[in-house]
């Protein structure tokens, strides 16, 4: 049977955009609420088309999570103009990439996406603008986690300014008290950012439950966790009005070299979690913007060339007294529901590589619990060891990784249900440890798309490590 999803309609105030999609009989909004934008100031100064074009592209790739109630047809509607080659290959290359793990994990590897329905009407042409950069040049993008305080912690060290974007991931949450745990770690900062922008999602769609009372088979969405790279697609789009109205020209995320890896392959198809966090990703989105919307703007990640073991290790030399209290890495119910694949990772990489005084800290806030002898992080473990089909998707490192991060914790002394099972199953010998160990120290100097200062500062920090 065919089923379109529509892409209705984008409606815009002076500081927020509602979008409006319609699936056979049901529809969805998504409304984007921005704490610093003024579209109408946007409008007159790069005109109304210009603008629309933008809304019509975070329209489109906020689409994207619809698309596992599996229709048949996208119907561009009104939106027919905007649809071009280039459009059609970075769409193409995110549905196969974003929606992966949702196909592998609902038995949907068959599934393509939809046909395109467009009206053959001559595209838009409207030149990518190239804009003088403003005060800030450098834009960074805010997680709350360890990733954004590591980050915070090396520019500010190096006096070197920016600003700070968040958006609320976790639509289940109150907006409010997320973004003050995304941002808290900020003001601890010697210069803390001039301005710090938000974007506030309210959400129809994830954690509705559309596709049970609709019928559609073998769909379960109300697990936000399936579709928490998407942000990265729609919000490469999305974060466009605040680099237009505040001159930004670096964008700048935290994504490590562990983003590149796969968490399991099937046939010819990689299968990757986080895939928006990837050197590919980066490349694509960004050559698409330079030519479509602003030919100057530099993507890039400033913790790129890291293994997530020198991530960690570096995070261990750089923080202060009680920063690791002030950020969170759970994507289930922050800052620690300790019975996610997320927990389970950065609970075993802060033992393994913080100092005992700041791994106290951490255990203050889980109250000494013990996570290695949780019964529900057992298969987590499991599958980060790679003992079971695939690695855990979640955004955590890669499977030698997770096993030099347990060697250390023996070597520490730490015990657990998890520690037992790396040593009878998944144990590595002294030559494979040594091997690997070496082979995780190095950065990836090829990755070459951040500005030189930032590489320097980067590789400044790495050699200070013991």
């Amino acid at each position: 049977m065919d089923i379109a999803l529509k892409l209705v309609d984008c409606t815009r105030s002076k500081h927020n955009l509602t979008l409006l999609y319609q699936y056979n009989e049901i529809t969805f909004t998504t409304t984007l609420w921005y704490s610093t934008v003024d579209f109408h100031q946007l409008e007159s100064e790069y005109t109304q088309e210009y603008m629309e074009k933008i809304y019509f592209h975070i329209l489109l790739f906020h689409g994207l999570k619809i698309l596992s109630l599996k229709p048949t047809h996208l119907d561009l509607g009104k939106y027919s103009k905007y649809w071009t080659s280039n459009l059609q290959n970075i769409w193409d290359l995110s549905v196969e990439q974003c929606l992966g793990q949702w196909r592998y994990e609902t038995g949907n590897l068959d599934y393509q996406g939809a046909k395109i329905i467009h009206q053959d009407i001559a595209p838009v042409e409207k030149s990518a603008v190239t804009i003088v950069p403003g005060k800030t040049p450098l834009l960074v993008c805010n997680g709350g986690g360890k990733d954004s305080l590591l980050m915070a912690r090396m520019l500010d060290d190096n006096h070197i300014p920016f600003d700070s974007f968040s958006i609320n991931l976790h639509t289940h949450a109150n907006p409010e008290k997320l973004f003050e745990m995304h941002e808290q770690h900020l003001y601890k900062l010697e210069n803390p950012p001039q301005k710090i922008h938000r974007q506030y999602i309210i959400e129809s769609f994830l954690n509705s439950p559309a596709a049970k009372l609709h019928g559609v088979e073998n769909l379960e969405i109300s697990d936000i966790r399936n579709y928490e790279d998407l942000p990265l697609a729609y919000g490469m789009f999305g974060i466009l009005p605040i680099i237009l109205q505040e001159k930004y020209t670096q964008l700048c995320y935290g994504n490590e070299k562990s983003a590149d890896s796969e968490q399991v392959k099937v046939g010819n198809q990689n299968i990757n979690h986080a895939w928006c966090k990837s050197t590919e990703c980066e490349e694509v989105y960004e050559e698409y913007i330079q030519q479509e919307f602003i030919s100057n703007l530099v993507v890039f990640s400033l913790l790129k060339p890291c293994s997530d073991i020198l991530v960690y290790r570096i995070l261990a030399q750089k923080v202060k007294k009680g920063d690791l209290k002030l950020v969170y890495s759970c994507n289930t119910k922050p800052p620690w529901c300790k019975s996610c694949p997320k927990c389970a990772y950065v609970y075993l990489s802060y033992m393994a590589y913080l100092t005992p005084e700041q791994a106290n800290e951490i255990e203050q806030v889980l109250n000494k619990e013990n996570l290695f002898d949780r019964p529900d992080l057992q298969l987590y473990y499991r599958q980060l060891m790679g003992l079971e089909a695939h690695n855990a998707f979640e955004c955590v490192g890669e499977i030698e990784e997770t096993k030099l991060a347990l060697e250390k914790c023996l070597e520490k002394g730490f015990t657990g249900k998890a520690i037992n099972c790396y040593i009878q199953e998944a144990r590595l010998d002294k030559g494979e440890y040594q091997k690997l160990w070496k082979k995780y120290q190095q950065l990836d100097l090829s990755y070459q798309r951040m500005p030189p200062k930032l590489m320097e500062i980067l590789i400044d920090e790495c050699q200070k490590l013991n």
